[in-house]
């Protein structure tokens, strides 16, 4: 299924990113201090999607590099426990975008209204 990690400490984030926060009990992103960024599938089908999609893009010949460069490093997909103690859960593994700065601004943009699955 997926490979498990990780012998390092993943903490969560000190900023909060997208919306999403691992703090005081919840479900969210964590990191390792070595510029990965280790986001949980969500619990549904999105998740799968989710990692389906970086998979391909990230493989995308066809996609131009300077579209490449607006999205975080795809770098697989791991096992680790989860934020908020519920036992091992599939992570999607990315570049942290934030890692040297010391206050970071990011922005997530979504186009459109509605999510349409491949």
């Amino acid at each position: 299924m997926y490979p498990l990690c990780c012998s390092k400490k993943l903490k969560a984030p000190e900023h909060q990113v997208a919306g999403h926060s691992a703090k005081e009990g919840r479900l969210g992103p964590l990191v390792d201090g070595e510029g990965r960024f280790f986001k949980p599938f969500q619990r549904d089908f999105r998740g799968k999607n989710e990692a389906r999609f970086y998979e391909f893009f990230s493989s995308n010949k066809n996609a131009p590099n300077h579209i490449h460069g607006y999205f975080p490093a795809y770098q697989g997909t791991q096992v680790v426990e989860a934020s908020n103690g519920s036992g091992k859960l599939p992570h999607i593994v990315l570049e942290d975008v934030v890692t040297g700065y010391l206050k970071p601004s990011i922005m997530d943009i979504k186009i459109g209204a509605r999510t349409w699955y491949p």
